[in-house]
């Protein structure tokens, strides 16, 4: 139990911090109806994300929650949790990080009213630190004994498993739009956060592995590295010269409207939103086409058979399959008219996303499982087991998986063996590129039951 000092200096901060927001609502609601000279204009405390009436009608729900709160926490009926604790925090922290980098973003280098307006940006930052404190409170509580025991220590260590996806995704992202900004070409701002994703994500697995075990060999980093260069760099590069290139000539020679179909005047984050809810979309059928049609489970085979996950083997897919996903996923925007700007942040958070996804990193993503096709859910699509890798098929988020009925994530077990069910598949470059022209795998996923 945390002790009484450390309680009442809780309680001050939470009821200071709500405080602060009652004057934010107050003074913009008195700039609405009577302004007076002493405030900032209503303009100031509105970045018009939301009509007002809404905002004000959320405004008020949120005191209304933030005040029980600290009032069950001042009278002693709510008691510390520290597992409520650390979702807080994560919750909190990744709340913070995107206000802080809305904050910087709108101080140096956006135009966008969204992120100009500070005096809502700041107070977001209140929100946030409320929820920090709460988090605080409730970790400072008994510490359960662990159901799966690691080994590493320290507090550092300890939230890393929480912190590193938002912290790495937020930090790619921003470092991308600054460069940009700052006049690094297009092709230098897209691949330095990547890179810089790449490293980070290696530092990861090494110091929070999720299984020891899953250690990758020599032969397997090779056999890797050949994938991801020749599959994931040299095969999209032609694809877009020979197929993309080569159709946007002739629609605009027939149908020019249909390049220019792209909404191009939205907002950059909202065009990757769209990117990435579509590209998913697609992928997401072709995904499950490929664990039920004999003939497309023979090139997906390759991506299914290693034994163990770390980020280097998310690059190992057949070119055949490959050439399939690059029609299905960006073909159809760049045909569309989407601007270089866009694909390359689409780039970046499909990169940095997908080092994560095949992760050999401990991580602990929370309620970012119901909208992000992280590790955690993905190493269930890696399942030996039939049941169980017949389930979470999206590629960037799972989204489509919950609306479909295929999401899977049992929460009182972890995934035991990965790989194929048929045995002795060919784990190297050469022998994967012939593989499925000659032979094919016993059994596809579809044969075994769906999960629960």
């Amino acid at each position: 139990m945390i002790g009484r000092r450390a309680k009442n200096g809780t309680v001050v901060i939470l009821w200071a911090l709500l405080g602060l927001f009652c004057f934010r609502v107050t003074a913009q609601l008195i700039q609405a109806l009577a302004p007076v000279s002493l405030l900032p204009a209503f303009e100031a405390w509105h970045s018009r994300a939301l009509p007002y009436p809404l905002l004000v009608a959320t405004q008020l729900v949120i005191i209304t929650v933030y005040a029980w709160i600290a009032w069950g926490i001042q009278s002693g009926r709510t008691q510390p949790d520290r597992h409520l604790g650390r979702w807080l925090l994560g919750l909190g922290g990744v709340y913070f990080a995107l206000m802080l980098v809305r904050l910087v973003l709108g101080a140096t280098v956006s135009a966008q009213t969204w992120f100009d307006v500070l005096i809502p940006t700041v107070f977001h930052l209140v929100l946030a630190t409320f929820l920090l404190v709460v988090g605080n409170f409730h970790f400072a509580g008994p510490m359960p004994a662990p159901a799966h025991p690691k080994t590493r220590t320290g507090a550092f260590d300890h939230a890393l498993p929480y912190l590193a996806y938002p912290i790495v995704m937020i930090g790619g992202v921003a470092l991308h739009l600054l460069l940009l900004e700052s006049g690094l070409p297009l092709l230098a701002s897209t691949y330095l956060p990547v890179f810089l994703g790449m490293a980070t994500v290696t530092w990861l697995e090494l110091r929070i592995p999720h299984e020891r075990a899953w250690k990758a060999a020599p032969e397997d980093v090779k056999s890797d590295l050949l994938f991801m260069l020749v599959v994931q760099g040299l095969l999209p590069k032609a694809l877009s010269f020979l197929v993309a290139v080569s159709l946007i000539a002739w629609l605009q020679t027939g149908s020019p409207w249909i390049t220019n179909l792209w909404p191009r005047e939205l907002p950059i984050g909202i065009q990757l939103v769209i990117i990435i809810l579509g590209a998913d979309f697609l992928r997401y059928w072709f995904h499950v086409l490929s664990h039920h049609h004999p003939f497309f489970w023979r090139f997906h085979a390759v991506h299914h058979s290693p034994e163990k996950l770390y980020w280097l083997n998310v690059g190992r897919f057949h070119p055949v399959e490959k050439a399939v996903q690059f029609l299905l996923d960006a073909l159809p925007f760049i045909v569309l008219g989407v601007t270089e700007n866009v694909l390359a942040l689409y780039f970046v958070f499909y990169a940095l996303n997908g080092f994560f996804q095949h992760s050999n990193v401990e991580l602990r993503m929370g309620f970012l499982n119901w909208v992000i096709s992280s590790a955690e859910l993905h190493r269930w699509h890696h399942s030996r087991v039939v049941a169980e890798s017949n389930s979470n098929f999206g590629n960037n988020i799972i989204v489509w998986d919950i609306l479909f009925g295929s999401r899977f994530f049992p929460a009182d077990r972890e995934v035991a063996a990965l790989g194929l069910e048929q045995r002795g598949y060919p784990q190297d470059f050469m022998s994967q590129m012939a593989t499925p022209f000659r032979v094919a795998p016993d059994t596809t996923p579809a044969d075994g039951p769906k999960p629960d």
